[in-house]
């Protein structure tokens, strides 16, 4: 099989095949607790998959370079297309709402692209990022599902605001220290937990 195979592109394979499974069966039922749950699941797969990859012995540069374009191209469709899609099915379907979740997209595209030049030591750990990267779009847009199924509200007004600003974090130069260490990582699992557990149990 073509590709490049090891345990750190199992783990981002498996989050795109999530991601775009809740996407789909969210077109299919009109739920949108698919698509979140599927994103977040995403986005715990992505948190690890870099870790995992930096520690692994023996990897040729061919092997490096294919991690950083699969990671990057997972991204794109986890954390840009997958969200812009799920919004626009919250609602968000006036024309000029429509021309803002096109803004996101392409700001998250540009963000992934500069990254991918911009990385010169594939196995060197970030410990500082320029601009909002595309994951943390999951926790903020998720937040505003998981409130609205817990208090019902016009989710709309929400992701309207969110969408144009989140994409414009996503290229802006604003300095974000990345959270590190084993408690981040447990903290992190165990919000997702809960969000899936309340995304099957509060409907």
């Amino acid at each position: 099989m073509l590709g490049y195979w090891n345990k750190s592109v199992y783990i981002t394979y498996f989050g795109a095949f999530v991601a775009v499974l809740g996407l789909l069966l969210t077109m299919k039922t009109g739920n949108l607790d698919y698509s979140f749950v599927g994103m977040i699941v995403a986005a715990v797969c992505d948190m690890f998959d870099g870790k995992i990859a930096r520690h692994l012995k023996n990897r040729t540069d061919k092997e490096k370079e294919f991690g950083v374009q699969i990671d990057s191209l997972a991204d794109i469709v986890c954390f840009i297309t997958v969200p812009a899609i799920t919004i626009f099915i919250s609602g968000l379907k006036e024309t000029y709402q429509i021309i803002l979740l096109a803004f996101y997209v392409v700001c998250g595209v540009i963000r992934l692209a500069y990254f991918n030049v911009a990385m010169s030591d594939k196995d060197k750990a970030i410990k500082t990022y320029s601009g909002l990267p595309v994951p943390v779009s999951v926790p903020i847009f998720g937040l505003v599902w998981l409130i609205n199924k817990i208090v019902s509200f016009d989710v709309t007004i929400a992701y309207t605001i969110l969408v144009p600003l989140v994409g414009y974090l996503h290229i802006s130069r604003i300095k974000i220290k990345k959270f590190t260490g084993n408690w981040f990582y447990i903290t992190v699992t165990l919000i997702a937990i809960i969000a899936i557990i309340v995304a099957v149990f509060v409907l």
